[in-house]
């Protein structure tokens, strides 16, 4: 019996021990509890979180080790002792190379990570004034460049990483589209619908990230190079971004409220000349070039200066503009158990924009469960995401939001009238312009572990995306030919299903990691649009009332499937030498049966060279990583159809409308030429990459570096080549554009002062140069003249040159003398051009074919243009420095971007508008420059800058497509002064909250730009052009608090 019961005592005493609740506590080194600190049971890989006491439990055993895991902080390992009771205290660590990244379906530590990857955690995006994330990261992150050109509310700016691939001999002002190559947006493992991602003038224009809650993101980890990028195959050329957002975890319930609110201003506007100095110069250079007998003909609006009407000092400005206001409330609750965890979010933000009738408001809600199951075995996350967004667009462009043309606003003499404020601001106070947009993005993830190491992981997810545009423009507005409404709806669908075999294992010095993987996913899109013009009554808004005759419709259903095979191979010996490996196959429905499939194969290595043993101990170097990768990603075309012939049925609107297409009074169906010639031979568009990186970590992560070294080669790019009229179809889609973008990505940062010390600073740099150079182009790669909005011509497409060129008259001058005009020595003519020869006053264009004549009327290829000038940056990056000091905090953080040039339309149009035609139809009425300040040729022998004033003469003097008007582009911002203040802990507990914090936000703090022309360098849209019409980018002014409890 005694045996019995010796027997039963030992083996309930094991059973005990191997079902032991550890408990204990989790501090920092000023005893400070620290929530959300992830422990691990390297024994049994359970694991578990602090809640916000910074306690925990976990299972385990006497001897088991504990290994603690929290971004900030040095991992610390304990054994458990017999009694189960812990303490771990951490110490702080900013080291940035052992923090846990997103390769791609995986994470892994960034000590291990072989591929060039930058990230950033979403802390550094909270409550900062924005509408959506992505114009936050400028600057923050190396080898991506942001360039926040507009500063409509909701509007999306420039993205690229690594630079820009896309090429397009089509593009307008009005719709950047073309030109910009979109990386792929990857939440929570869920590629985002690339559809979405559409200019500014395309449906509601609004930017399908504002949606998305900064506040809500954990973390954000751009995959810049193709060992990386590859797993995500065939939308992965242009980089990917991964945004991971925040979850539930261990701990009672857990509130946070911030609330931030403030004012937006305009910034310094354009220097105008107003009033007298006005009227003055206009009248001196009519005198000096007007007869007798017309300048006692000139309009009474310069001659009667005591009439009311024309007496007047208006900036006309000052009526678009007024003072935006900026507010945001966010609230969020988590918490959970070993087994289960949860967050609920929701967010109001609402910004009144600085031009009037512009602003954007998002209403979003965010639900993110965990949950354990089939003795935690089995984890189930659900996320469910829902926004909805309404835009404000004013006179309905991003690009041109003012009624008014910059380069012909009307002269400051005229007095406004109330009639004449009330038919200018009709555009914004009488026209109707709802923009609406909602988008609801469900994932479920299970993942069930199999066996230890081996895992299978199925994930479904489902987004929808819904915009609706209702415009209407009342009579007074339209000529008084009645009123004008349209309606546009549109609904874009995806469901996605993947599924995933990982193998984790490791064997004495050997570590392995085997990721299978299986995606199927399907796409439709749909729209519906309708017009009607001429309208029987301006209070009728929407699409009726309207004769046969003047209304019209379309509707379109596009639907698209892709399926993909993927797999990724790692390893790595003694966690010194690297080895990961990366193939994907996606077939899509877009191509034609000849070319359905493409694939994509990575590899990477890497070499910790501080784990080697004559570098091990080393006093200097915490980490010395060298890494190298190369990889093949891809594009998808944009079109679903190529493949086939297409129709169009009934082009042009209802049957009986003018438009329409009908025969013998029915509905016509005829071929659409437009659309191109059928392509079953199309190929995938390719991109090779290949990158060099060292990661370097000194002094217990005090100085940190990442450099990396690159070369992106897209070829087979895709190109629409112009057919002859003879073939009966407008283009052909080709596989004929190759581009180079090549170059330099860095980040360094630093601990300036000893952490001992109360104050801290830290400070980060990111510093990016990349190089674009067109390498191939169709038809033997002769050179295309972009076919833009204006007659002067000035892009071009040229092998050598980077994308979108600028194509210019070379401006040596301006001609002082008759004597200095060349004169062709076979004819004994003067330099001339197409208008006739060229005069002392006159702008002098270099000859570059030496004949002595220069073609100002050709638009096309050129022998006296070059392509000069790059619009594109070479330089771009960030400097963050982050000041602390016991409960007190101060941000200051600066963009730049240098090595671009900017073509300056405004200045030309300023000039050209006003010189051509007769004084009274232009001269006279628009506004000019103060012709005092500028050095203007006015008579023989003078040394001018600018050519002579000549009201009688034709625009190319002053044609914009030379390089007189070629600035430089560089800028420096002082983006963000962000001071803060953390109550004391003693005190907000007695209000039974656990932490308050106040902030000040000043955004756009201060600009330094090498122009003196340009009122705001960054504010140039993506062809690199000016016009002055752009929304301009404010000054933001914000005060918040921040409660948890």
């Amino acid at each position: 019996m005694k045996k019995i019961v010796l027997f039963l005592s030992v083996f309930l005493t094991s059973l005990i021990a191997l079902g032991q609740q550890i408990t204990g506590t989790v501090r920092d080194k000023n005893g400070k509890q620290l929530a959300g600190v992830t422990l691990r049971n390297t024994s049994t890989s359970n694991s578990t979180q602090t809640d916000d006491q910074g306690n925990f439990k976990i299972s385990g055993k006497s001897g088991d080790i504990l290994e603690t895991s929290f971004i900030g902080y040095e991992r610390a390992r304990q054994p458990i002792p017999e009694a189960g009771k812990m303490t771990f205290t951490l110490v702080e660590t900013l080291s940035i190379l052992d923090e846990a990244v997103v390769i791609g379906y995986q994470s892994t530590s960034r000590k291990k990570a072989t591929a060039a990857i930058s990230s950033i955690s979403g802390k550094d995006l909270e409550n900062l004034p924005a509408a959506s994330f992505d114009m936050l990261l400028q600057g923050r992150l190396a080898g991506v460049n942001v360039q926040n050109f507009s500063g409509a509310p909701g509007a999306s700016p420039t993205l690229a990483v690594r630079g820009t691939s896309a090429v397009s001999l089509n593009y307008s002002n009005d719709d950047y589209y073309n030109v910009i190559s979109n990386p792929l947006y990857v939440i929570d493992g869920v590629p985002q619908p690339t559809e979405q991602f559409v200019g500014p003038n395309t449906g509601t224009g609004t930017n399908y990230l504002a949606g998305l809650n900064p506040n809500d993101i954990e973390s954000v980890d751009v995959l810049r190079d193709a060992s990386a990028a590859a797993i995500y195959g065939s939308r992965a050329a242009n980089g990917v971004i991964m945004i991971t957002t925040k979850k539930g975890r261990n701990g009672d319930p857990r509130f946070m409220l911030t609330g931030y609110g403030g004012l937006t201003q305009r910034p310094e506007l354009r220097e105008v000349t107003l009033g007298r100095t006005e009227r003055e110069q206009k009248m001196r250079i009519l005198k000096n070039q007007l007869s007798s007998n017309d300048f006692r003909n000139l309009p009474f609006m310069l001659t009667d200066s005591l009439n009311p009407a024309f007496n007047g000092n208006t900036d006309w400005q000052d009526l678009f503009y007024q003072k935006g206001k900026i507010k945001s409330a966010d609230l969020s609750v988590s918490g959970g158990s070993a087994i289960s965890s949860y967050r609920f979010s929701g967010n109001y933000y609402d910004e009144a924009g600085i031009i009037k009738a512009t602003g954007f408001k998002r209403y979003t809600g965010r639900l993110n469960l965990s949950s354990k199951a089939i003795n935690e075995r089995l984890t189930i996350n659900p996320i469910v995401a829902y926004s909805y967004n309404k835009r404000a667009r004013g006179s309905g462009s991003d690009v041109s939001p003012i009624a008014l043309s910059a380069g012909s606003m009307p002269s400051s003499l005229f007095n406004l009238s109330d009639a004449k404020k009330t038919y200018l601001l009709g555009t914004y106070n009488s026209s109707l312009d709802n923009n609406e947009s909602s988008n609801l993005n469900t994932n479920l993830n299970l993942i069930f572990n199999i066996a230890p190491g081996l895992t299978f992981t199925s994930q479904s997810a489902y987004i929808k995306d819904m915009a609706n545009r209702a415009y209407n423009r009342p009579s007074a507005l339209m000529s008084g030919a009645g009123n004008y409404s349209s309606a546009y709806s549109y609904e874009n669908s995806q469901v996605r299903i993947s599924n995933f075999l990982t193998y984790i294992k490791q064997f004495g010095k050997h570590s392995l990691n085997v990721l299978l993987g299986q995606e199927a996913e399907k796409n439709k899109m749909q729209n519906v649009s309708a017009w009607g013009s001429q309208g029987v009554s301006d209070q009728i808004q929407v699409v009726t009332g309207f004769l046969q005759n003047n209304i019209g419709a379309n509707s379109d259903l596009q639907k698209w499937s892709q399926l993909s095979y993927l797999g990724r191979f790692s390893y790595d010996f003694d966690s010194k030498y690297l080895f990961s490996g990366a193939v994907r196959a996606d077939g899509s429905s877009r191509f034609g049966e000849n070319n359905k499939w493409g694939y994509f194969p990575s590899a990477s290595v890497g070499w910790i060279l501080t784990e080697e043993d004559f570098l091990k101990n080393n006093p200097i170097f915490t980490l010395l990583k060298i890494r190298g990768s190369y990889g093949l990603t891809g594009s998808l075309p944009k079109s679903n159809y190529l493949q086939y012939n297409l129709y169009n049925v009934n082009n042009g609107g209802y049957q009986g409308n003018s438009g329409a297409t009908s025969y013998n009074g029915q509905v016509a169906i005829t071929p659409n030429f437009n659309n191109g010639v059928a392509q079953k031979n199309l190929s995938w568009e390719r991109n090779r990459q290949w990158n060099l990186g060292v990661d370097m970590e000194l002094y217990k992560g005090r100085f940190t570096a990442m450099v990396d070294v690159f070369n992106k080669e897209n070829y087979d790019g895709l190109f629409d080549v112009m057919l002859p009229v003879t073939s009966g179809y407008d283009y052909a889609k080709t596989n004929s554009v190759g581009i180079r973008n090549s170059g330099v990505d860095i980040q360094l940062s630093a601990d300036m002062f000893p952490r001992s010390s109360t104050l801290s600073w830290r400070s980060n740099l990111n510093i990016s140069y990349v190089k674009n150079q067109i390498m191939n182009l169709p038809n033997g790669g002769r050179d295309m003249v972009m076919d833009g909005d204006r007659f002067d011509k000035s892009h071009i497409l040229s092998v050598g040159s980077p994308i979108n060129a600028f194509y210019l008259y070379k401006t040596l001058g301006v001609f002082s003398t008759l004597d200095d005009i060349p004169v062709n020595p076979y004819t004994g003519e003067r330099y001339r051009n197409s208008n006739g020869t060229f005069n002392p006053g006159d702008f002098y264009f270099e000859d570059i074919d030496g004949d002595y004549f220069v073609d100002v009327f050709n638009s096309g290829i050129n022998p006296d243009k070059r392509a000069i000038g790059d619009p594109n940056f070479k330089w771009t990056g960030g400097w963050n420095n982050v000041f602390s000091y016991k409960d007190f905090s101060l941000t200051l953080f600066f963009t730049y971007g240098f090595g671009r040039d900017v073509l300056n339309l405004f200045e030309s149009d300023q000039f050209s508008n006003s010189t051509s035609g007769d004084a009274t139809s232009n001269f006279a009425y628009y506004s000019i420059r103060d012709l005092d300040k500028l050095n203007i040729w006015k008579q023989p022998g003078d040394k001018a800058e600018y050519a002579k004033y000549d009201i009688g003469t034709y625009r190319y003097y002053y044609t914009s497509a030379q390089t007189f008007f070629l600035e430089n582009g560089s800028y420096m911002r002082f983006k963000n002064l962000i001071f803060s203040y953390n109550l004391p802990e003693r005190i907000s507990k007695k209000w039974s909250i656990s932490k308050v914090r106040f902030f000040g936000i000043v955004d756009n703090v201060a600009r330094w730009q090498k122009s003196k022309k340009l009122p705001d360098a960054e504010a140039v849209n993506p062809y690199g052009e000016y016009n002055g019409g752009g929304y301009p980018i404010p000054r933001k002014y914000t005060l918040g608090f921040e409660l948890t409890f």
